[in-house]
């Protein structure tokens, strides 16, 4: 990412135009081009790294997020995630204190909304939402058996429908459940070996435990809360959250690519004919399931940067599409763009895209003025 750092530097007036290039024909002209580069995030010295950190009396969280940025062990997320969205304390000390309670609140919560009457004792906003939260469920990480096992099903259903009762000024929202997805894979290995390529329901679930499970859940459910509590206003009333992120969005693309922008404008794409998804889902359904673990290793890593850090993802990652996008017509770009080819991609690209959209943000949020936008320009109503 150097040459990155130099492009970002000072610019004479001959250098002007060269920052309203597309930095993706500079450094990744085919970045669809499934390359066959193998991970090493599980090597001994990343493991020793997270080690040394983990079984510290206190543990240096700020340390935790720099090594977590680049990835974690699948044998040590579970923690990790827990430690950075801080759900459990750094400190040894408290941790299973501080567990044993949220796992008693939320099976009080199980009782409290879900068991405590059966389904024709609810209204019929209750039932209405049940129904929606089932069908989600149905849906969800559809290509993988793990989230067709009826206990993983039922358990998904039940933590949304609580989320639902307890948050009543968003409620549950399309879109949730794909954001806590990852957390049943990371959660449940603690217990059960997943397999982080196939993700087939483990061959000894079946003898888990009830209440191991419904610990599962509860582990779940406060963490999901957690990240959500980042991303807040993507799910209240109006999502002002996404509309927010539109309006940054657009203007990164004028500067940083004008002929994409100016592509959209003249063929009237609008972000909400594919980017909703991306920006309200954190990509998690653009790539593979192992990758969108991956992907959150560094968004939970941000703590409150998170949707900072996620809104330059989502630029990146469309500064990437802008060859294809610009040889099709309207139809055609929207539709590459519903369907990305991104299921093929590996560990390597994801970074990649993680590390550019870092640098884009490292450089435009110490600038500022690159988002601050004139009367005429705050006024418009279009995004794209």
């Amino acid at each position: 990412m150097a040459f990155l750092k130099k492009f970002f530097g000072q610019k004479t007036d001959q250098q002007s135009s060269l920052y309203k290039t597309n930095l993706n024909e500079i450094y990744n002209k085919s970045p669809f081009q499934k390359k066959q580069i193998s991970s090493t995030i599980q090597d001994q010295k990343k493991l020793e790294q997270f080690e040394l950190v983990l079984e510290q009396q206190i543990i240096d969280l700020e340390a935790l997020k720099k090594l977590t940025w680049r990835g974690i062990p699948n044998e040590y997320r579970a923690k990790v995630w827990k430690l950075i969205v801080k759900y459990i304390p750094p400190n040894h000390m408290s941790q299973t204190t501080i567990l044993l309670k949220k796992r008693q609140d939320y099976q009080q919560y199980i009782k409290n909304y879900y068991e405590h009457m059966n389904e024709q004792e609810r209204d019929e906003n209750e039932r209405k939402i049940i129904k929606i939260i089932q069908n989600d469920v149905l849906r969800t990480q559809p290509d993988y058996k793990l989230f067709r096992d009826p206990r993983i099903q039922e358990m998904f259903k039940r933590l949304l429908f609580i989320w639902n009762m307890r948050h009543p000024m968003s409620g549950y929202v399309q879109g949730i459940n794909d954001v806590a997805s990852p957390l049943v894979v990371v959660f449940l290995n603690e217990y059960v070996p997943i397999d982080f390529n196939s993700f087939d329901v483990p061959s000894n679930f079946d003898k888990l435990p009830e209440d191991i499970l419904i610990d599962i859940e509860a582990d779940i459910y406060w963490c999901l809360c957690k990240i959500i509590e980042n991303i807040q206003d993507y799910f209240t009333a109006n999502q002002p959250g996404v509309q927010e992120a539109y309006v940054k969005i657009r203007e990164l693309i004028k500067i940083l690519d004008y002929p994409l922008y100016q592509y959209f404008e003249d063929q009237q794409i609008d972000l909400n004919h594919f980017a909703f998804r991306w920006v309200l889902c954190l990509l998690i359904r653009e790539f593979p399931l192992s990758l969108t673990i991956r992907l959150l290793d560094t968004y939970l890593a941000e703590g409150d940067e998170m949707a900072n850090l996620h809104v330059y993802t989502v630029t990146n990652l469309i500064l990437k599409c802008a060859p294809e996008i610009k040889s099709k017509n309207m139809s055609e770009a929207v539709i590459f763009l519903q369907n990305l080819p991104t299921k093929e991609w590996t560990e390597v690209q994801l970074e990649m895209l993680l590390q550019e959209a870092f640098v884009f943000q490292d450089h435009f949020e110490k600038t500022k003025g690159h988002l601050k936008l004139n009367q005429a320009n705050t006024n418009r109503s279009s995004i794209l």
